[in-house]
């Protein structure tokens, strides 16, 4: 059997081959990124081959370090599949999950009481934070994520598909009137997401706006917060009309503390996504959470508005 490289020097090959930086895989690895270089650099001497293409500011896997990479993230998924099997056994069962704090208040921590009662034996612990977590560094099993799908070296798996609609307060709504126009609407205080309307997820008033046929205004005045989080609760308050997704205002229509004025929904470009590293994907609490969140998915998108039929055709 040929001598196999040390096990240190491919932990660090296979961070660095995740990140395609060395500064970043220090950074994870606790070394200093001269001492991710020169291992990375033994190993290749060793193995007779290069790794990695050097760029001037960026790494490239060559086509024997893509394949290298890959059966690592194989084998230490493997690796990781054993080892969570003796805590499995034990009954010590932890699962950390991420997402945004807009989805963690108000989608996901109203219904993990349903998963609770199902699986006793886990514990979930839940991070809320607007950043986009490195999972396998911050010892993350799982994510839900608002995007196009795009997570390379991650298995990823589609959650729902989401849509906007205006909401406010049943308060708001008796003090100003229900709108019959689009211009009238706008004429309303209105309440802005700033993140939504400078993303591409096609959920701020202006992709609201152009979905309708094209429809435009040249300013749209009113109040904004810095996410969706904050301009849902700003239209609880009764400051004005939000623009929210349906996903985080379904529980708030359902019992009464939202209403929505002109219920007319147009498609989110961005959908949820369900995001686990490969070597957590298959773990039974990580399966049966991701299930469970695609019922509970389902469930919500279930009571959603229709798409105008002319808009879902587009």
């Amino acid at each position: 059997m040929p001598r196999l490289p040390p096990l240190d020097s491919l932990q660090v090959f296979a961070v660095a081959a995740r990140h395609l930086n060395f500064t970043t895989a220090a950074a994870e690895l606790h070394r200093t990124q001269s001492a991710v270089s020169h291992r990375v650099k033994s190993l290749e001497a060793e193995l007779g081959v290069a790794l990695f293409t050097r760029l001037t500011r960026r790494l490239e896997l060559t086509p024997v370090g893509q394949a290298l990479a890959n059966h690592m993230d194989q084998s230490l998924a493997e690796i990781a599949r054993i080892i969570a099997g003796f805590s499995e056994h034990e009954g010590r069962q932890r699962l950390r999950v991420t997402a945004l704090s807009s989805v963690a208040s108000r989608w996901l921590t109203p219904r993990l009481p349903r998963f609770l009662d199902l699986y006793t034996e886990i514990e979930v612990q839940v991070i809320a934070d607007a950043q986009l977590l490195d999972l396998r560094s911050q010892d993350v099993d799982l994510a839900v994520r608002f995007g196009r799908g795009r997570y390379p070296r991650h298995s990823v798996s589609l959650l729902m598909r989401d849509r906007v609609l205006p909401v406010c307060s049943p308060a708001f709504l008796a003090e100003h009137g229900r709108p019959n126009t689009i211009d009238e609407l706008l004429a309303m205080p209105l309440v802005h997401d700033i993140a939504a309307e400078r993303d591409d997820s096609q959920s701020g008033w202006r992709s609201w706006l152009k979905q309708l046929g094209g429809l435009s205004a040249p300013h749209l005045s009113g109040q904004s917060f810095s996410n969706a989080d904050l301009s849902i609760e700003a239209a609880v308050r009764g400051i004005g009309v939000s623009l929210g997704r349906f996903s985080l205002v379904a529980d708030y229509l359902a019992d009464g503390t939202l209403v929505s004025p002109m219920p007319v929904a147009t498609q989110t470009a961005y959908s949820y996504y369900v995001v686990a590293p490969p070597e957590s994907a298959s773990l039974p609490r990580v399966a049966r959470f991701a299930r469970w969140l695609r019922a509970e998915a389902a469930a919500t998108m279930s009571a959603a508005p229709p798409v105008p039929p002319a808009l879902a055709a587009g």
